[in-house]
């Protein structure tokens, strides 16, 4: 999928994208390194490193199992920021997690509200996905509002682990709306 929305554009990822994303993953390295839970070991930050992502990317996106999409700026063709529907068998059960990582230089202005959109439509459209999971820090208030704006309910709380620590996060979860 390549999709544009108002001011902001949707781009599947690919290996050719790991000079840019390396880039990205850089200049936010402080901030996105409190909020992840995949790996950031050294090899993380180099250009090897985020090749070998992008080529597990696109094997997992082959298996219909993950689909990353880089956040495009329409009017420069930036890179700003990440988001994929990835799948999770926890205890047994399947389960699609969006998770999104966003250049701090564009908090605010309304983009990964705009992306979260575009890939939800995208999960229930054309990947004929029913219900997607999303976890957030509790002061992570920016993407508490992102996950409510497009629809998704409070859940539960869940330990997931960031840096080695297990921290609590408020699970939210949308299903895919009834077609008529």
């Amino acid at each position: 999928m390549n999709d544009a929305g108002e001011r902001i554009q949707l781009k599947l990822l690919n290996v050719e994208d790991a000079e840019i994303l390396l880039d990205l993953q850089l200049r936010n390295m402080a901030v996105f390194e409190e909020i992840s839970a995949s790996d950031r070991s050294d090899t993380f930050y180099t250009l090897e490193g985020q090749v070998a992502i992008l080529e597990r990317w696109a094997k997992a996106r082959e298996e219909e199992k993950r689909y990353s999409f880089g956040i495009f700026l329409k009017a420069t063709q930036e890179l700003i920021g990440e988001i994929s529907l990835f799948e999770l068998v926890l205890d047994h059960t399947d389960k699609w997690i969006v998770g999104y990582v966003l250049d701090q230089g564009h908090n605010g202005k309304g983009y990964m509200s705009e992306a979260l959109q575009m890939v939800l439509k995208f999960a229930f459209d054309e990947a004929g996905i029913k219900r997607v999971e999303a976890g957030a820090l509790p002061d992570n208030i920016g993407s508490i509002r992102v996950l409510r704006k497009a629809g998704f309910q409070e859940i539960g709380r869940q330990n997931i682990k960031i840096k080695g620590k297990w921290k609590e996060h408020v699970m939210f979860a949308v299903d895919c709306p009834e077609r008529a």
